[in-house]
């Protein structure tokens, strides 16, 4: 209770400081978000579908036998959770495994889904991240500025990144894994057989990488393409115009900023470090501050009600399928 207070306290701060962060106000910057139409808000809202729904098919892809609609269902409601709790990242995968096994689908299923999902999310924001850096001009350094302001943050995640890669490269160095661990968890309980269960998992991601390689490949770039379609509408709605590198480079750092977990879903934290790096790059305080506002209104905002939306629907559904009984999932 006292986390979430002092989580809700530290990220409202930070929401009600980003004007001032960078020199401007929210009078400001309320006064050029009121230049978005109606019409304006559809398109938003268009843009944002079609990134969820292209994000869907790395979801299908990574647990076979789940279909896209089931994938949109999981990425909404786990996001849900996620951006209202502290560390709700955890919360809400309880949530999606709790899902996936009244669907059908095994422990282990949702073992290799995670492992997959959670890897390609890392591989895509790095492949941002050197997107961004690659289009830096070398005679304005500037660019490559904020990247290398958050860059202390790829230093833990390309070290997870390693591990994942020599875990995958054989199945010793996931035998030897699983020894390494039962010897630790071996210290606080009796019995553990990772050193058999990590190389069967190694098996499985394998498995459904070489067969859903191409959709979860493609989908993947659809929704950063789309991502930052979004990004750029935004901008584009408010009558403020950035560069395409500009814009690529506020996307990495905003992806960046999305693995820190102390507020929930990285509220306040995202929003003002990505404002204060394109304003570093040139952009205006006011109309960044408020093209970033609008965009996270999307990206973070709008993912817990309709999240929520969905969990009650989803729930409602499942009570009467169920006839309000709970069942034990079957193997897929």
């Amino acid at each position: 209770m006292i986390t979430s207070v002092l989580t809700g306290i530290a990220t409202l701060a930070l929401v009600v400081l980003l004007p001032r962060a960078v020199g401007t106000s929210w009078a400001t910057v309320g006064g050029i978000l009121g230049r978005i139409s109606l019409t304006g808000i559809a398109a938003l809202t268009v843009v944002w579908i079609a990134g969820l729904w292209a994000h869907s098919f790395v979801l299908a892809a990574s647990l076979p036998g789940l279909s896209k609609r089931r994938g949109l269902t999981l990425s909404l409601t786990g996001s849900a959770v996620a951006n209202v709790l502290p560390l709700g990242g955890a919360a809400g995968t309880g949530l999606n495994f709790a899902m996936t096994r009244r669907w059908g689908f095994t422990s282990a299923a949702f073992g290799g889904f995670l492992a997959i999902t959670t890897l390609i999310n890392v591989v895509a924001k790095l492949g941002v991240v050197a997107v961004a850096l690659a289009l830096t001009p070398l005679a304005h350094s500037a660019a490559a500025l904020p990247i290398g302001r958050t860059g202390l943050l790829l230093l833990p995640v390309l070290a997870a990144l390693a591990g994942v890669v020599w875990f995958l490269a054989g199945a010793e160095a996931a035998a030897t894994t699983g020894r390494a661990l039962d010897r630790l968890i071996g210290v606080f309980r009796r019995r553990s057989a990772l050193a058999t269960s990590l190389p069967e998992l190694r098996s499985s991601i394998l498995r459904v990488c070489r067969r859903g390689w191409r959709p979860m490949t493609l989908g993947m770039i659809a929704y950063l393409v789309l991502q930052l379609a979004l990004l750029w509408l935004c901008f584009h709605l408010l009558g403020v115009s950035l560069p395409v590198p500009v814009l690529i480079t506020g996307l990495a750092v905003e992806r960046l900023l999305t693995l820190i977990t102390i507020t929930p879903g990285g509220a306040g934290v995202v929003e003002v470090g990505t404002t204060a790096a394109l304003v570093a790059l040139g952009g205006d305080p006011a109309a960044v501050a408020a093209g970033i506002v609008l965009f996270r209104g999307f990206t973070y905002l709008l993912e817990i009600p309709v999240g929520g939306v969905t969990l009650g629907i989803w729930l409602l559904r499942d009570r009467r399928r169920t006839g309000g009984r709970g069942r034990t999932a079957v193997a897929a």
